[in-house]
């Protein structure tokens, strides 16, 4: 949330990158039990999936979608448990880029663009994504701190949205050039 990953992703799609992310079939479940998909409900119901399923159901099913389309590029978000990770590792070409941005940094970005969608709340923000870190959460809930010191590489996004693309593609050469 706030973050600039679909900024991220944007610009991987440029590169020819499919995209999935792990909230897709979170939503799918959400839409089946008749629920909407407000921010905290799709949290919940992601982390009844990982209870009921096994914490790294929704990595896996990331990648059953991906080989159901026999390989390409693909990109994939919404990673926020470490066995997702765990599953996904399971590809033998999966890198993992940490997105980072300070919490200061996001509240502001979340504040200046005034989604309807987005709390305009700094305190609910706040709790919203300590949640995501991992705060108060068992092993199968959300977990990003935990994702983030597992990545192969981080990408700290806290340049000016206009720069984000190009600093990012610096990032994605130099992955390209350690992997020849």
């Amino acid at each position: 949330m706030g973050s600039g990953k679909t900024t991220i992703v944007d610009a991987l799609k440029k590169q020819g990158f499919e995209h999935v992310t792990l909230s897709d079939s979170v939503r799918e479940e959400a839409k089946k039990r008749g629920l909407p998909s407000e921010r905290t409900t799709l949290q919940n119901i992601g982390q009844s999936l990982r209870e009921q399923f096994g914490a790294g159901v929704l990595g896996k099913k990331a990648l059953e979608k991906i080989q159901s389309k026999n390989g390409g590029k693909w990109i994939v978000d919404g990673i926020r448990n470490p066995a997702e990770i765990d599953e996904l590792r399971s590809h033998p070409d999966f890198i993992l880029i940490a997105n980072t941005v300070p919490e200061d940094v996001i509240i502001k970005r979340i504040l200046s663009r005034k989604r309807s969608i987005d709390t305009l709340n700094e305190i609910a923000i706040r709790t919203k994504l300590r949640r995501e870190m991992g705060e108060g959460e068992p092993p199968e809930g959300q977990q990003v701190k935990k994702c983030i010191e597992m990545a192969d590489y981080t990408f700290e996004n806290i340049m000016p949205f206009e720069e984000v693309e190009t600093e990012f593609l610096k990032l994605y050469d130099k992955i390209l050039g350690t992997k020849n």
